[in-house]
């Protein structure tokens, strides 16, 4: 049984986020700089070593600096640049990581990066770059170049979340150390790709991304996890497409979001096994009276062609905002056959605006999962469930 808090830290955190400055607003042809750190303690209780959750505080801060300039015939030029620091779970940095106790060789699953076999991963903070790039905008629509987000993320509806990192599904940071469900339709993360997404007209838009190669790691995704005897599907030639609604009908004091999102790789591996990669996502977003609720679907064929090697997620989410007050539950669920794992989370909590510069926020999560391990002369499964408090603090100018 482990239990890890840190408070301390919070509360420094707290009071530095109450004394700080809110940064002017940059006109047109300016730069602007902003930044977000959030701080996660948390107490959890775990019982298997094949699935630790964090030993320490965890860290997410971003730094953002962007310009746009808009010319005379209309045409808008915008920069981005974006650099995260990223402490998670030393076992999970990044999302991907080793859940399972298989002998080697195994199979790290491209939806997910995570794999059933191999060293346990025991990482303290990183730091990536999460974007560099150009776009031009005009009343043709948004064309993208450089290191970002494709479509299927940047078009994608998902559910609610109660905290700002810490989430029962596809998690910023994962306490727990146990969370499986990603149902994000993106196997690119941040690459080097180029995108192009029509205006939005009576509510719809579409778009279309290209990635060479996935082979840049985010601070929440690792497209080029895997280690020795590990593997991995190394995908390339990543084409992305989403169709996106989103429309306020005033009337009814009612809010939609849906999209459908679709991706499709081809995968350099010399394993013969891996094939062409194909998924399909879609998800929907409902605002009424300070309640939104959604949910978030994925199925991916993991880029196996010998045999079925599909992961399926579902995420779910219900949140009330309350004035200054935001509660709420939320779970996910998900299957992957490629590695074995199978696994469901949930989080129920609350959060509050301090100031605009200052949000904390406090739940209690549970994840467990069932993961292969080796008992000798087979393989067999094995189970190991993870909960306990968290508290979240994030500042921002």
């Amino acid at each position: 049984m482990r239990r890890a808090i840190t408070l301390a830290a919070l509360g420094a955190g707290t009071a530095f986020g109450a004394a700080l400055p809110a940064f002017a607003q940059a006109a047109d042809g300016e730069w602007q700089a902003s930044f977000e750190a959030t701080l996660v303690g948390s107490a959890i209780n775990d019982e298997n070593p094949l699935a630790p959750a964090s030993d320490g505080l965890l860290a997410s801060g971003v730094v953002t600096v962007t310009r746009s300039d808009t010319f005379d015939n209309g045409l808008t030029l915008g920069w981005r640049g974006e650099a995260r620091y990223e402490r998670d779970a030393p076992s999970r940095p990044a999302f991907a990581g080793v859940l399972g106790g298989l002998a080697l060789p195994v199979l790290v699953a491209p939806a997910t990066g995570l794999a059933a076999g191999g060293a346990l991963l025991d990482e303290d903070g990183f730091a990536t770059i999460e974007a560099a790039s150009v776009s031009l905008e005009g009343p043709w629509g948004e064309g993208v170049l450089g290191l970002d987000s494709g479509v299927a993320a940047r078009l994608d509806a998902r559910a609610p979340t109660v905290l700002r990192k810490a989430s029962a599904f596809s998690p910023g940071l994962d306490p727990t150390g146990l969370g499986v469900t990603r149902a994000r339709n993106d196997v690119t993360g941040s690459s080097a790709k180029v995108t192009y997404m029509t205006p939005r007209w009576l509510g719809l838009r579409a778009g279309a991304s290209y990635t060479p190669e996935a082979n840049q790691r985010s601070a929440d995704f690792d497209p080029e996890f895997g280690g020795a005897g590990q593997g991995r599907a190394e995908l390339e030639n990543v084409w992305e497409g989403a169709v996106s609604f989103a429309r306020q009908f005033a009337e009814r004091d009612l809010r939609v979001r849906a999209a459908v999102t679709y991706s499709h790789a081809d995968s350099g591996s010399a394993l013969a096994g891996f094939g062409g990669y194909e998924s399909w996502g879609a998800g929907l977003e409902l605002e009424h009276a300070g309640w939104t609720g959604g949910v978030r679907w994925l199925s991916s064929n993991n880029a196996w062609e010998s045999g079925n090697g599909d992961y399926e997620a579902w995420e779910a989410g219900l949140v009330h905002q309350a004035g200054e007050w935001r509660v709420g539950i939320e779970g996910g669920w998900a299957e992957d056959r490629l590695t074995g794992i199978e696994g469901s989370s949930w989080l129920v909590g609350a959060s509050r605006k301090i100031t605009d510069n200052l949000e904390v926020g406090a739940a209690w999560t549970s994840a467990d999962a069932d993961f292969p391990v080796l008992l000798s002369p087979s393989a067999s499964h094995t189970n190991a469930s993870n909960d306990g408090l968290v508290i979240e603090l994030t500042v921002r100018n």
